[in-house]
C-alpha cells in the first residue's frame, strides 16, 4: 500500500492527463471532496465524479502541476498554480472563453492507500464574479466536515 506521498503524487499524475477513472481510483468509495472556493461538498464516487468532470471539461488545459507538498503523516497539503481558459461552464457560470490564473491549496487526508478527504481552495475572493457569475450574493459558508471533535481536531 502506498504512503500519503505517494498516494498524492498518484492522484496529481492521473489529473494532469485528465483520466477521470485514474483520478478516481485514488478515491475512497464514500470520501468526501469538499470545494470552498464553491461552498459545495461531494460524497462518496456518485457526487465526486460528476464534480472532477466537470471541472476537468471547464478547465482542460490545466495540469495541476504541484509547486509545494507538505505531508505530514495521514495528511498532506499541496499548492498549485497555473493559468487556463475556461473551456465549459464552471458551476454554471457564464465565463466560457475567459483566461484565469488560479492558485490552489488542496488539503488531503489519506488512510488505506486512498483518499478519504480534500478540501480545495483555489482562485480568489472575486472567483465567480471574474467568471461572469454577476453580483449576486455569495452562497452560505461550507460546514466543516466532519464535524470537529470536541478537542478541536478532524481526523483524531
Amino acid at each position: 500500500m502506498l504512503d500519503t506521498e505517494g498516494v498524492i503524487e498518484g492522484i496529481f499524475g492521473e489529473a494532469a492527463t485528465g483520466d477521470l477513472a485514474g483520478v478516481m481510483s485514488w478515491w475512497a468509495p464514500d470520501g468526501i471532496l469538499e470545494d470552498i472556493t464553491l461552498a459545495r461538498a461531494f460524497r462518496g464516487h456518485g457526487e465526486i465524479r460528476p464534480y472532477l468532470e466537470m471541472y476537468f471539461t471547464a478547465l482542460p488545459g490545466i495540469s495541476f502541476e504541484p509547486i509545494r507538498l507538505v505531508v505530514s503523516g495521514p495528511t498532506a497539503v499541496v499548492e498549485w498554480a497555473q493559468s487556463s481558459v475556461i473551456e465549459a461552464p464552471l458551476d454554471g457560470t457564464p465565463g466560457v472563453g475567459t483566461e484565469l490564473f488560479l492558485r490552489a491549496v488542496d488539503i488531503f487526508h489519506v488512510a488505506g492507500g486512498r483518499v478519504q478527504h480534500e478540501s480545495s481552495w483555489y482562485g480568489d475572493g472575486w472567483l465567480r464574479q471574474r467568471l461572469g457569475g454577476g453580483g449576486a450574493p455569495p452562497p452560505p459558508p461550507l460546514p466543516v466536515t466532519p464535524p470537529l471533535a470536541a478537542n478541536g481536531a478532524r481526523f483524531r
